[in-house]
């Protein structure tokens, strides 16, 4: 997962550069890179949760006991 976010970063990184590279005003790429950051790395910090939206509030040693 962690080598996933090492080559996320250093495309982004070569986009950035290669965006400034070719004109684009550094100022613009970095509030494009402010707006999309936020949203991508809130969905990878969310990605460990794998949507289960369920609330099950019995503890585990209810569950390993056979206790409801």
């Amino acid at each position: 997962m962690m080598k996933q976010h090492l080559i996320m970063a250093a495309v982004a990184a070569v986009a950035a550069i290669a965006a400034v590279w070719a004109g684009a005003p550094p100022s613009t790429v970095l509030l494009v890179v402010v707006l999309l950051g936020c949203p991508i790395m809130m969905m990878g910090s969310m990605s460990g949760h794998d949507g289960d939206t369920r609330h099950d509030h019995q503890s585990d040693d209810h569950k390993r006991a056979g206790r409801p």
